[in-house]
């Protein structure tokens, strides 16, 4: 097993607690702002809205790599893998000034200067 494979699983492990009654799930972002592929385990209690995103690797854009530490990590866990990229952003529609749900429980929305 490579080095970036055993840093990810060690990293998974120490971050997923199976904990009774949250849901996790793996998601990989291809970032082609940075020219990295990122993963980070995702999690929430169930029935609550807020979710926590906690970092496990970031290696270069190489899809060689990836693959590798894909096939490792899928042979480590059965957990859900939600891919995301950079090319394909989403909008959600309207400029968000206020989320409660995703920990800003604040507002954002821009000042005049005086």
């Amino acid at each position: 097993m490579i080095q970036e494979s055993r840093t990810l699983i060690e990293n998974f492990d120490r971050l997923f607690k199976r904990q009774y009654g949250w849901r996790y799930k793996i998601l990989i972002v291809d970032n082609h702002f940075y020219h990295c592929y990122s993963f980070f385990i995702d999690y929430y209690k169930h029935g609550q809205k807020l979710h926590y995103s906690d970092d496990l690797l970031e290696i270069p854009h190489d899809p060689v790599l990836y693959r590798r530490v894909l096939a490792d990590l899928k042979a480590h866990t059965n957990l859900s893998i939600e891919y995301r990229d950079t090319h394909h952003l989403v909008h959600p529609g309207t400029d968000i000034t206020f989320d409660a749900s995703h920990g800003h429980a604040f507002s954002t929305s821009y000042r005049p200067e005086d």
